[in-house]
């Protein structure tokens, strides 16, 4: 994804299984979303911001979502790894 793993300054994305795995069958217009809810979530850690109102301060390793109205993307954050997991990807297409 965005970054890379070497880009030590920098948020990255990777998926808990796979790219491939998590992607697979997917139409490539929710391959494109995906990348652009991915690309997002990757601009507003460089920020300092959160998505959505689903942080919690006690709990903040959480599995949080985000959705359109096709898609619902599962994710992890991890401030001091500078990574967010993708968990899971559901499209409803």
């Amino acid at each position: 994804m965005t970054g890379g793993p070497d880009a030590h300054d920098s948020w990255f994305a990777e998926y808990v299984t796979s790219e491939d795995y998590a992607t697979d069958g997917l139409p490539p217009e929710a391959r494109a979303e995906v990348d652009t809810i991915v690309r997002g979530l990757l601009d507003l850690a460089e920020l300092r911001l959160e998505a959505g109102n689903d942080y919690d301060e006690q709990n903040p390793r959480k599995l949080r979502s985000i959705s359109t109205d096709k898609l619902i993307l599962w994710y992890q954050k991890f401030e001091y790894r500078k990574r967010i997991y993708i968990v899971r990807i559901n499209w409803f297409g």
